[in-house]
């Protein structure tokens, strides 16, 4: 799922030394660092000839997608659009040298009134899926536009949950109606299938890029899997005998649900069947997610506890961590909050849950697809953010570029990373080879 809503980032500022923790190797990789900076700095932090550098006007407040053709911008509404968003879309860069051009939209739509676009994505036949929601309203909805000219295809109540190459499923979201989970196909919106929905989750398992099990969390403590063709039921879970009216969501992972049960017990089935595997206690979890060959509970107070997917067991326990970026086998790159209240990238081991490197302040560069390593910013005073690279097996970040006036808010996708500017833009660069 792309999301183009990618919040609210703080923008990193220098912290002080902190006495009371010490990794092996920090104050010598922040003076390795110092002098790549100053290096740079020094050298006129100049991009290189013919390299592709462009900036995308837009308003303080819009959102930007990056997509293997095209860039998107999401811009709020206003007095002069009558409180209806506008969506944007500008070609990729060209090469350039000397000032970097603006680039000008190929196309702008104006969207629903009052509504909040969350999500903007890509699909096939040259389609942007947009999905967006009001709140004073109660109403979402779903619009499938041509990504060539804007020219709208259809427009369905929902906001799409995710696509595969032929199929949508659009969920409403209403407190005083009832709602559906339906399926579509994508070009469209032919309606597979429809089911009265009252549901605390859904979640769905993919195989080969296409959803092979839609698995829905009922109010009433109930699971079923449902046939993605069809929406028939392949398997249900009964309510627990114990606590049928207590609040719960099931989360897919692997060939896994993950049942939360209360906030406090999680229990495992097979997607197959349902047939139970597990169940442990945790404190006050909301989430749980497959880490590389291990499970993640994410808990509500902050930190995470480490299962074993085969026994429930816990293999470790941290509230320090606040989030985790990239796992491998051994290491994870996270992000730690330390007691100070501000947060940072760290390298954690998978094993024991120990802190090995502390990385300092930098600010993840958020990544569309899957990769082997985490890409990073931090600001240099009067010339913008480095750009590194860092791998959960090394203990050090790599310095591989400098975004000559970047601030923040970066996104990265194939070979292209866009920042917010400090004049308030974005601007566009190509990655580095």
């Amino acid at each position: 799922m792309t999301l183009i809503d990618l919040g609210e980032i703080t923008e990193p500022t220098d912290h002080p030394p902190r006495r009371h923790r010490t990794f092996a190797g920090s104050r010598r990789w922040a003076a390795a660092l110092l002098a790549v900076v100053v290096l740079v700095t020094m050298a006129g932090a100049a991009p290189p000839p013919r390299r592709v550098y462009a900036t995308v006007p837009v308003p303080l407040g819009a959102s930007l997608l990056l997509s293997a053709d095209q860039i998107f911008a999401v811009i709020p509404g206003t007095e002069a659009t009558g409180d209806r968003p506008e969506l944007l879309a500008f070609p990729h860069p060209e090469p350039a040298t000397g000032t970097p051009p603006k680039l000008t939209p190929s196309w702008r739509v104006a969207l629903s009134h009052g509504h909040r676009v969350f999500r903007v994505q890509p699909v096939a036949e040259d389609g942007v899926l947009v999905s967006m929601s009001a709140e004073e309203t109660e109403t979402s909805q779903s619009v499938l536009l041509d990504a060539r000219t804007g020219r709208e295809r259809w427009r369905e109540p929902g906001v799409a949950m995710f696509d595969d190459p032929r199929r949508a499923l659009l969920r409403t979201h209403r407190e005083s109606m009832p709602n559906t989970l339906r399926m579509i196909e994508l070009p469209s919106a032919r309606e597979l299938w429809s089911i009265p929905l009252s549901a605390s989750s859904v979640d769905y398992r993919l195989r080969d890029g296409a959803v092979d099990a839609v698995v829905v969390s009922t109010l009433d403590g109930g699971v079923e899997v449902r046939d993605p063709e069809t929406g028939e039921v392949r398997h249900r879970l009964p309510p627990p005998a114990d606590d049928p009216a207590g609040y719960q969501s099931a989360w897919v992972v692997g060939d896994l649900v993950a049942v939360v049960r209360n906030s406090n017990t999680v229990a495992a089935y097979t997607v197959d069947g349902l047939v139970p595997v597990w169940q442990t206690t945790v404190p006050t979890v909301y989430h749980v997610t497959d880490c590389a060959a291990l499970l993640c509970a994410f808990l509500a107070s902050g930190g995470v506890q480490v299962l074993d997917p085969a026994t429930g067991a816990i293999r470790w326990d941290n509230r320090d961590i606040a989030d985790l970026l990239l796992v491998g086998e051994r290491r994870a790159l996270v992000l730690s909050r330390w007691a100070e209240g501000t947060m940072e990238l760290a390298t954690f081991d998978m094993t024991t849950g120990a802190a090995l490197v502390d990385h300092g302040p930098w600010e993840q560069v958020h990544r569309y697809e899957y990769a082997p390593h985490l890409l990073a910013v931090r600001p240099v005073a009067d010339v913008g953010l480095v750009l590194a690279e860092l791998h959960p097996d090394a203990d050090r970040a790599r310095p591989i570029d400098v975004l000559v006036g970047g601030r923040g808010e970066c996104q990265a996708r194939q070979d292209l990373v866009a920042c917010r500017r400090q004049d308030g833009d974005f601007g566009v660069w190509r990655l580095p080879e």
